[in-house]
């Protein structure tokens, strides 16, 4: 092993999303000129506050920049001896103070490392704005020691201060001015703050004072700085970077030059599947050895704009079915949408998160593992620190609720269920005073919420008090039972006026019935009685035509007697020659009358026939107009 190797601090070239640590200067370059500059700041005054805005880099200056300088004696006025007490605020400032001071890096070599020792200090921090200086009093540092306190991401004061105990918060805030400005001992303390936060200094005297004094506003890196921070550490470790690869990040990175998270991210990827690669096929016999990353391995990743969410993606899509949904639970929980301020990191306690969840404390470690491995840095703290029911999980950068879109996802899930869990908590509070019972489709909509949410309180103190939530829950069964006694109701009536509907209908079937059996009969009565007057009309006519008929044939009888007499006239016609033209004359004239009486009765025998056959249709027409 070389020498440099032997030195070697860090285990790998890129930190990932993470932040840089101190002890990994090695790999940390691009930004020498800000350490230096980030040194004189803290040579002039003893409180700084370096403020910039989410992804520029604050932490990794402060961490692997400033305090391995000072570790380096490049302040010369202080010396190389310095104790570092490093913290954030979260829930409880002055106890993650008492526990920063006394660890093995800060004032654990003297005042002990036990909880005994920790609740000793913290109960002197209590005491007032001087407890440090007190506590310092009684166990002094060691000879030309420099004592350090980093307070990171120090604008979740003000959460604590809004949500948590503000006579703590301004406790604390007073207690660090105080410590800074005091001259006695030589504490130094240096914030980490996000630039839009800078407001909300105003909230506690002394404060924005003393952020003007010591800030540095953290500067963006140029393009020549951020060609070190991708090349140099990959050398460190015998690799390189492609010209190409290198040109194309630097492009990307111009457009947004905060996304310095992501570039360690990608850079942090493509050297671990690189690597993995080589010593799958026992290419050299370092791991880290001839190691060069490319195009080919950036595409691969996802890019720049996908990197991080596909990687995400692959951890949660190597869980069980059961470990995704606590792990959706998890980050969550991790989450919070503030109007005004986007979406942000809400560090919890591990138990909290299992109560959520619904599922054993060890069952939430086990998905925090997979998301906090050194090769993926998406969750703090770090794979070293043991889990336990109060350790606080946090998202390791914003990066990452800005980019994996499961998370974006998850978040616009949570930020809706909690704005529906608020409205039905305001309503619920005036009832059942003034406040109605839900119902319709506000009730629908509750009802879908609460199955598809299933909160609980765990869940809901998230947003409010165990009381409230009980209120709300009654309130919404109440809703429930009183709207499906409503709806019952209607069921029961509209069930009434459906058989009164029937009934109508088959009232009015009947009488439209009734009145066609009625229209029906009438028809046929009348038909009837033109079939009788028809009969009657056609016997009538049947016996004028055989009175026609009994005439004609009188008639025919008196022709035959007629011409019989005319014969016999004709016989006498010899007797009576004198009067023969007379009679012949009398005779034809008989002759024609006897023919028309014959002609006569021939019409009306003709007209007789003819009444009857009418008189039998009509009696046909009848008995059919009956049998239908």
């Amino acid at each position: 092993m070389s020498t440099s190797q032997s030195l070697r601090l860090s285990t790998a070239p890129y930190p990932g999303l993470r932040s840089f640590l101190h002890t990994e200067a090695d790999i940390f370059f691009g930004r020498e000129e800000q350490t230096d500059q980030l040194l004189k700041k803290l040579q002039e005054t003893h409180f700084v506050s370096v403020i910039g805005p989410s992804g520029c880099g604050k932490s990794s200056l402060v961490r692997a920049g400033m305090i391995s300088a000072l570790s380096a004696g490049l302040l010369t006025r202080s010396g190389a001896y310095w104790r570092v007490a490093e913290m954030r605020p979260g829930d409880r400032p002055l106890t993650r103070l008492a526990e920063a001071l006394t660890s093995p890096l800060a004032l654990g070599p003297e005042t002990g490392t036990e909880p005994e020792a920790t609740a000793r200090l913290q109960a002197m921090l209590r005491r007032g704005r001087l407890g440090l200086l007190e506590a310092l009093r009684e166990t002094p540092l060691p000879k030309h020691a420099n004592l350090l306190i980093l307070v990171d991401q120090f604008e979740e004061i003000f959460r604590f201060r809004r949500e948590g105990d503000s006579n703590e918060a301004d406790a604390f805030v007073a207690l660090l001015l105080a410590s800074a400005q005091q001259t006695e001992i030589p504490i130094n303390v240096v914030i980490t703050m996000r630039s839009e936060y800078l407001g909300d200094s105003a909230l506690f005297t002394g404060l924005p004072e003393a952020i003007n004094d010591g800030q540095f506003l953290t500067p963006r890196m140029t393009r020549a700085q951020c060609e070190a921070a991708i090349t140099i550490p990959a050398r460190v470790f015998g690799g390189s970077v492609d010209p190409a690869l290198v040109n194309r990040l630097l492009n990307e990175m111009s457009s947004d030059p905060d996304q310095l998270p992501l570039l360690q991210h990608c850079l942090m990827r493509m050297w671990t599947k690189a690597t993995n690669i080589r010593q799958a096929n026992q290419a050299q016999t370092q791991a880290n050895g001839n190691i060069t990353i490319t195009l080919d391995d950036y595409r691969d990743i996802g890019a720049l704009e996908e990197a991080l969410s596909v990687h995400a993606d692959e951890v949660l899509q190597s869980l069980t079915t059961e470990q995704q949904l606590i792990a959706q639970t998890l980050f969550r929980r991790l989450t919070e949408r503030v109007a005004g301020r986007g979406d942000r990191r809400r560090p919890s306690k591990l138990r909290d998160v299992a109560e959520v969840a619904g599922v054993s404390d060890e069952d939430v470690a086990a998905v925090v593992k997979a998301f906090r491995r050194s090769d993926r840095s998406f969750l703090t703290p770090p794979p070293e620190v043991r889990l336990t029911k109060d350790t606080f999980l946090d998202i390791t950068h914003e990066s990452l609720i800005t980019f994996w879109h499961t998370l974006t996802g998850w978040v616009d899930d949570e930020a809706r269920s909690a704005a529906a869990y608020d409205r039905l908590k305001k309503t619920a509070q005036d009832w059942p005073k003034d406040a109605e019972l839900l119902g319709g489709v506000n009730l629908e909509r509750a009802l879908e919420w609460r199955n598809k949410q299933r909160p609980t309180v765990f869940w809901a103190r998230r947003y409010g008090t165990d009381e409230e939530f009980a209120q709300t829950i009654k309130f919404l069964d109440a809703s429930e039972k009183a709207w499906k006694v409503h709806m019952d109701r209607e069921a029961d009536r509209e069930r009434l006026e459906r058989e009164n509907e029937i009934e109508r209908k088959t009232l009015t079937a009947k009488a439209k019935f009734a009145r066609r059996l009625q229209f029906l009969t009438t028809a046929l009565a009348l038909v009837a009685i033109l079939a009788v007057v028809a009969a009657l009309f056609a016997v009538s006519a049947s016996r004028a035509a055989n009175e026609q008929r009994l005439l004609a044939e009188k008639n025919l009888e008196e022709a035959k007697t007629q011409r019989e007499e005319a014969e016999k006239q004709k016989n006498f016609a010899t007797i009576a020659a004198s009067d023969a033209s007379t009679q012949k004359a009398i005779a034809e004239d008989n002759r024609k009358a006897a023919i028309a009486q014959a002609d006569l009765a021939s019409r009306r025998e003709r007209d007789a026939r003819q009444a009857e056959a009418e008189a039998l249709k009509a009696q046909a027409e009848s008995d059919t107009a009956k049998k239908a």
